[in-house]
């Protein structure tokens, strides 16, 4: 029993430097001069493949080319993982561009868990911890806060377009995190991955090239320009293939993928410390009030999340692993 919680805590370690990096992404963005190549396709397929690709190098160097393969099983946790990562980094994008830096950390980092625990309490209610349902309230009041306070106009759009975005890139990212937390199990998680993030770069330059006007001699002129090089390369380097794969190991260490979910809450404090400093991006009074409307959700839940997982592990017999 010690052993697993203190698995359960390095996990959660993992997950909370993996979310701190990300929340790094939308600030980085904001500090680059506008390109015609800085569409959420090509920033979510230029951070992809340049991340899939180092962590693909890591694999083969410091683990061997046996940690690259896999078995049917494991094909369809990558497929899973690599087109739910395509959704949820065009959404994330889409996100930063409709709802600011700030807003969009908030959402992003609140709804998963919002609404993993919400899919949990219709599958097994028995299961699901005391405090949830009052972090689903306080997550719904947070949202229509949220919703209702924006400096966005009309106000119409936003709620249309920005907050759809920012449910679908929610649920992109539980079920990116539920692979994850298979691909854990089974491969090394510096090859799944790679390999992951190597599939869903594929499908994000077919998406790219889809939805531009661009030619590709303008698009490669663009992408070799410094400023949008070192973009791409901080994107790929640091906060994808160094915090996916800490993301990736601690998933798999937590004891169920909610917990790991919950950690991600961290992320939109260091994206709104980061924002407003740099940025001078301070939200509105309503959106002050829903983010931190949210913010007291996810430390409910993770508190009741917890002390479920908790319970489970001290009524799991020895031999046996929780359900």
């Amino acid at each position: 029993m010690q052993l697993k919680l203190i698995s359960e805590k390095s996990g959660i370690a993992f997950v909370l430097l993996a979310v701190s990096l990300w929340g790094t992404v939308g600030i980085s963005v904001k500090l680059v001069p506008s390109s015609p190549v800085l569409t959420p396709e090509f920033l979510a397929f230029a951070r992809t493949i340049i991340g899939g690709a180092a962590m693909l190098l890591v694999a083969l160097v410091f683990v061997g080319p046996h940690s690259l393969r896999i078995n049917r099983f494991d094909i369809c946790h990558l497929a899973k993982f690599a087109m739910a990562n395509a959704v949820f980094q065009i959404g994330l994008f889409q996100c930063f561009e409709q709802l600011g830096v700030t807003v969009t950390a908030f959402l992003t980092g609140c709804l998963p868990p919002a609404i993993a625990a919400t899919w949990a309490l219709f599958r097994r209610p028995g299961s699901v911890a005391a405090g949830t349902l009052a972090s689903l309230g306080l997550s719904v009041l947070g949202l229509a806060f949220i919703a209702s306070g924006g400096d966005l106009t009309p106000a119409e759009a936003v709620l249309q377009s920005g907050m759809m975005f920012a449910v679908a890139t929610s649920i992109a990212f539980i079920v990116m995190s539920d692979a994850a937390q298979s691909l854990g199990r089974t491969l090394q998680p510096m090859a799944a991955t790679g390999i992951g993030l190597t599939f869903s770069g594929a499908l994000l330059l077919i998406v790219a090239l889809a939805t531009s006007s661009l030619q590709m001699p303008t698009i490669m002129a663009e992408l070799s320009k410094p400023h949008l090089l070192h973009l791409s390369l901080y994107l790929g380097l640091v906060p994808t293939a160094l915090a996916f794969l800490l993301f990736c190991k601690g998933i798999a260490l937590c004891s169920s993928a909610l917990v790991g979910l919950t950690a991600s809450m961290f992320r939109p404090a260091v994206a709104m410390g980061l924002s407003v400093w740099i940025l001078s991006d301070t939200p509105s009074a309503v959106e002050a009030m829903g983010c931190a409307l949210l913010m007291l959700a996810m430390v409910i839940l993770w508190q009741s999340e917890r002390s479920l997982a908790r319970k489970r592990i001290g009524t799991t017999p020895s031999g046996s692993t929780p359900p």
